[in-house]
């Protein structure tokens, strides 16, 4: 059996951070005088980069951000995410049992990626192998970063197994001819279509489902 690599997003896949994220950005807009809601959140942007979140506010309420809004919400961002990020229930004992070489490509900033990681205790299991949009200026739903992370270390596009948890990831990963295995929450209601992929929404059940697609 060829050897699989195992594609992991990061946000809602392996720290459970798109609830504080919405939380937290919700709460600077809202500062503003916008009334944008928790559930338009969760609708729009999980999955997607923090300059997509913006473009909908501004379209959707007529609203024009400062200049200084993205470096202050990071900010803002990165103390409560120390205080108050987890992993997501069952990661870490399906990480340990998964033998596979593992990376993660992700939307975020490299810097954010690898904080949340060494915050939650992920680190351990991907050290130097995280892949960032923001290094190829493509993001997810386009294939390419999905591509970069399989090229970078040697694996062919249909050698990949990708876990994702949002539109944009799950139709990446397929647009890169991946296998794709689609985490659902209790929060996220993907509406990718998923013909060709796996639908699950139990972490523990992960090294079960992908031994099942590998044979």
């Amino acid at each position: 059996m060829t050897e699989k690599l195992l594609i992991f997003d990061c946000d809602g896949t392996l720290v459970d951070s798109e609830g504080i994220a919405n939380e937290v950005f919700i709460g600077q807009v809202k500062k503003f005088g916008v009334p944008i809601t928790e559930e338009e959140a969760w609708e729009h942007f999980p999955g997607t980069s923090l300059a997509l979140c913006m473009d909908y506010v501004e379209k959707t309420y007529g609203f024009n951000f400062p200049e200084d809004f993205v470096p202050k919400y990071r900010e803002i961002q990165i103390g409560v995410f120390a205080e108050r990020l987890e992993p997501i229930p069952g990661i870490v004992d399906s990480l340990q049992k998964l033998p596979h070489s593992k990376c993660v490509a992700s939307n975020g900033p490299v810097e954010i990626i690898t904080r949340n990681l060494k915050t939650t205790g992920l680190d351990q299991f991907f050290h130097d192998r995280i892949y960032s949009a923001y290094q190829i200026q493509k993001w997810k739903p386009l294939p390419d970063l999905f591509h970069h992370a399989a090229g970078s270390l040697g694996y062919r596009a249909e050698d990949c197994i990708v876990i994702e948890d949002s539109d944009a990831g799950i139709q990446g990963a397929l647009n890169a001819g991946m296998k794709v295995l689609a985490y659902q929450s209790a929060h996220m209601h993907y509406t990718a279509d998923l013909d060709g992929a796996i639908g699950f929404n139990d972490m523990s059940k992960l090294p079960e489902l992908i031994r099942e697609i590998s044979n």
